[in-house]
């Protein structure tokens, strides 16, 4: 038997059961949707697919605008200040762009449902966009975990190594997470097509005889190396990271420890349901058979859960950018330059109030460094020096006399 499974945003179809032996009689895809049409099980569901397209186009809006402003803004922010040296900004601004790079195929995604998964945009558009979407998903999910290895690393090193090399590091495992991402979504780009010729579809069309081979290895790989992979250490050294700075006597422990639950589940909440209706539809009438009411949930709800999967592109920036009072910060003061002088001066004086404040290093570790750290690289915030109004000194009394005698002799 074989069925057609759901790989990332896209048309699903229904629950289609085909013997292997009606592939010797098709002979292009017209007859191929003609046989799809033609043996669907007579077990069905009464589902509103108009209130889901409905559903689906007002989740991907809102999205999009919410993820586009909060990712560009990140990006600003942390570009601006790329001519520093920062411990762990590289990931976050790379992750940024990531995320970016996933919420601007969301339009696409949005007008191919409110078309019933019609594509308008030609063979190229649709090999090209889902590669765009797949790259960056890829991409976000490997510089999050980076992120949290980099982050433990950073603390718990002592290593002379890390110490004098861990910034080329960096620069080199974000060239690899690129790389790399970019080359995991081409074994299933280069099977997706246009198929139809009235209302053409984009879908994912392996040879006839191997098609169900195809999308299982398809599905596993994105199950492994987008979930199974990453997942373990994402939890491990953000757990690793909060109990180290657990011992370390941190007064906001207990901050640290509600933020890598954070991490964690809305890390859960995206990918869980995703890649296990993936695996689902996959292994149905190849490998198990599930109950006809449960595959017409299953397909129906498909689209559902890849448009929650996204979500990852709006959690990011607030989870790892807009909780840090240092990230704040300097939000504010590229605010400031846009302001007139007054008001300027206003968020200047607030914006120097919040960056005083040390930012927790279970985000993006910018207000502190390892106390294991080289003395070369270490920041310290120094308070300002100050003086009472009424203080004077000899050399304050000398240049007050040099004063008075210069305007006394000026005309």
């Amino acid at each position: 038997m074989s069925v057609k499974p759901s790989l990332g945003p896209g048309p699903l179809t229904g629950p289609t059961v085909v013997p292997d032996n009606y592939f010797r009689e098709i002979h292009n895809w017209t007859e191929l949707l003609y046989l799809f049409n033609h043996t669907m099980s007579q077990c069905y569901v009464e589902l509103n697919e108009d209130t889901k397209r409905v559903v689906l186009f007002v989740l991907y809006l809102a999205m999009f605008v919410v993820g586009l402003v909060e990712n560009l803004l990140v990006i600003y922010v942390n570009w601006r200040r790329s001519g520093r040296v920062g411990l762990l900004n590289l990931y976050v601004l790379n992750m940024a762009i990531a995320d970016l790079g996933v919420i601007l195929s969301l339009p696409v995604w949005m007008l191919e449902v409110t078309l019933h998964y019609t594509w308008l945009w030609g063979n190229f558009s649709c090999r090209f966009t889902h590669y765009f979407y797949f790259a960056n998903m890829y991409s976000s999910i490997f510089f999050l975990a980076c992120l949290s290895v980099d982050r433990y690393v950073t603390l718990a090193s002592t290593s002379p190594f890390w110490q004098h090399n861990q910034h080329r590091v960096r620069r080199a495992v974000c060239a690899v997470v690129w790389v790399f991402s970019a080359i995991i979504p081409l074994p299933e780009v280069v099977h997706m097509q246009l198929v139809g010729e009235i209302e053409p579809m984009c879908l994912f069309t392996a040879p006839f005889e191997t098609f169900s081979t195809w999308a299982l290895t398809v599905a596993l790989s994105t199950t492994v190396l987008g979930f199974l992979l990453p997942f373990p250490l994402i939890v491990v050294f953000n757990v690793l990271t909060a109990r180290w700075l657990q011992k370390q006597g941190r007064p906001e422990g207990w901050r640290h420890r509600r933020l890598v639950c954070a991490y964690i589940a809305v890390f859960v909440i995206c990918w869980v349901p995703y890649h296990i209706i993936l695996l689902l539809v996959s292994l149905q009438g190849t490998h198990i058979s599930l109950h006809c009411y449960l595959v017409q949930l299953l397909y129906f709800f498909s689209d559902v859960i890849d448009c929650f999967s996204m979500l990852h592109c709006v959690a990011n920036p607030i989870l790892y950018n807009f909780l840090s009072p240092s990230f704040r910060g300097r939000l504010l003061n590229a605010v400031v330059h846009y302001l007139p002088k007054d008001q300027a001066r206003a968020g200047a004086r607030a914006s120097s109030s919040s960056s005083s404040t040390q930012h927790s290093i279970i985000i993006t570790k910018e207000g502190s460094l390892p106390l294991q750290q080289a003395p070369s690289q270490r920041e310290p915030e120094l308070p300002a020096p100050s003086l009472p109004q009424n203080t004077s000194s000899p050399l304050c009394n000398v240049i007050s006399q040099l004063s008075t005698r210069k305007h006394s002799a000026s005309p």
